[in-house]
């Protein structure tokens, strides 16, 4: 049978081939038929990967494997034509090399203590194209704790470590121009200390600040933040950040019942309204607990210039993420 466009007969169906990560959301793919298919008719050769409706819609299943999609021209099944079809775990795709970068990157940074941020030497920094793949590359930070690797273009996950320091975890993602000043912070091994709480964040705005509000058994209760940056057996503000980046810390020295509430707040555009820099500050929190739970916060994509970040139940550890925005143009009344 020939397929020119020009013949009465010809018909197709697009695309060929689909490739699909497998997800938890539900995914739907249409197929175009195009010619002189009058009623095509399909039929998947596979139900346990993919289904096609009677309008030729696929639903993935969620599992991996591969399907044959099976298109008729009519319900007389004269002519007939084939969509292959493979679903795929998402690593299959980061490890494959026609979904990787081709130019090697050079990407630097330095890894510092939460606490005093100074660098930290002999820290280990693994990178992984999933989660729990394989290590792809490593790298020891110098004396100054600046370390440096080459990576190709992509997304990578990083596990860096160190003696007497909590393991630390995140994203860095490698453009064709490299990646410079891509910093890694640690907290030292909570000793004695209930929680830590680490703030970053990217270029803009430059001062963002942590506060902290919380029981105190008289039944009152404490705003820790960088006009009151000591509460005696409370929390302490440990880092106070105002030139971009980070880190700003806050260390909880024990648990109080009642809610320890955490919020962000963009002191740098406290006045504007409407505000979307603290969205697109590029903010992460994290929240290192004594039993070695860890928490990560993003910033949400919302307007405001305070970040209601977390809930921490003084009684039972319970941590009850809010990750809500809204606008707060007074430092002393964030959070109040």
């Amino acid at each position: 049978m020939s397929d020119d466009l020009t013949s009465p007969a010809y018909w197709d169906v697009f695309p060929k081939s689909i490739r699909v990560s497998v997800a938890e959301m539900e995914q739907l793919i249409p197929l175009s038929v195009r010619g002189k298919a009058s009623a095509p008719v399909f039929q998947s050769s596979n139900a346990d990967i993919v289904n096609v409706d009677e309008n030729g819609i696929l639903y993935f299943s969620g599992n991996v494997g591969n399907a044959m999609i099976i298109v008729w021209d009519s319900p007389a099944k004269l002519s007939v034509r084939h969509v292959m079809v493979e679903a795929r775990y998402a690593s299959w795709f980061a490890l494959h090399p026609d979904f990787q970068g081709l130019n090697i990157m050079g990407v630097t940074g330095i890894v510092i203590d939460a606490l005093n941020t100074s660098g930290i030497p002999n820290a280990t920094i693994l990178f992984r194209l999933i989660e729990t793949g394989p290590i792809v590359a490593q790298t020891v930070t110098d004396y100054y704790g600046y370390y440096e690797v080459n990576l190709r273009e992509g997304l990578y996950y990083y596990e860096a470590s160190a003696q007497n320091y909590i393991t630390a975890t995140g994203l860095i993602n490698v453009s064709e121009t490299g990646v410079s000043g891509e910093n890694i912070v640690l907290s030292p091994v909570l000793v004695g200390q209930i929680a830590r709480i680490v703030l970053q964040w990217g270029a803009t705005p430059s001062d963002l600040d942590s506060h902290l509000w919380g029981p105190l058994p008289n039944g009152t209760r404490f705003h820790v933040y960088y006009g009151h940056d000591y509460e005696t057996d409370a929390a302490e503000l440990d880092v106070d950040d105002t030139s971009s980046y980070g880190p700003e810390t806050i260390t909880i020295f024990r648990l109080i019942p009642g809610p320890f509430r955490y919020y962000v707040h963009n002191y740098t555009n406290r006045s504007s309204n409407p505000s979307w820099a603290l969205a697109q500050s590029g903010a992460t929190v994290k929240l290192f607990l004594q039993s070695g739970q860890q928490y990560t916060f993003n910033v949400p994509n919302q307007d405001g210039t305070a970040w209601w970040v977390f809930e921490f139940d003084g009684v039972t550890g319970q941590v009850t993420p809010k990750n809500t925005l809204f606008y707060q143009s007074s430092p002393t009344l964030v959070g109040s």
